[in-house]
């Protein structure tokens, strides 16, 4: 009974302690609060043809989420791809607001899409997409952010690999 009675006043004061240590950090990271909503624009894809805006908030300072819509006309690439594709996305960020770090998206969603193969094949798929986005965010300023990464996931009907270069304008 003594036994149970020194592991339990153990474990609370583990318990304690470890809510103790998270609050302290939980109050640094938090001293000032993350912006409310951010702009993202992906300056590359026009030239492609993709043309992509997305609106962003931080949950906390490092915990970012948001929303993107994408329209595809690419007829200078191959495959050829028109139609459009919304994605919902949360970024985890590695270092602390304001900073250059590295940090891990994941994104799932929704897409419309025609794509054309050079050897005159066409498919459509309407379907959801998902994936995974390891990249850097390099903080140029304190309200604008380059983040880039590499997208790995489902769309087109098919597992992509596609580069991802973007900058966030912080309100």
């Amino acid at each position: 009974m003594e036994n149970k009675m020194k592991r339990r006043c153990l474990v609370a004061i583990l318990l304690l302690f470890i809510s103790y240590s998270f609050n302290l950090y939980a109050v640094e990271e938090e001293a000032s609060p993350p912006p409310n909503i951010g702009f993202s624009l992906n300056l590359l894809g026009p030239i492609f043809g993709i043309y992509s805006l997305g609106v962003s908030s931080f949950l906390t300072s490092r915990v970012q989420i948001g929303i993107n819509g994408t329209y595809f006309d690419t007829r200078s690439v191959d495959p050829k791809v028109t139609g459009w594709q919304t994605q919902v996305r949360m970024n985890y960020f590695f270092s602390p607001l304001y900073k250059s770090g590295f940090y891990l998206g994941v994104f799932g969603g929704f897409e419309s899409v025609q794509v054309n193969n050079n050897s005159g094949s066409s498919n459509n798929y309407t379907d959801p997409i998902g994936g995974v986005i390891p990249g850097y965010r390099w903080s140029m300023t304190k309200k604008l952010d380059m983040l880039l990464g590499v997208m790995v996931g489902y769309m087109y009907g098919d597992v992509q690999i596609s580069p991802e270069l973007s900058f966030v304008y912080l309100f």
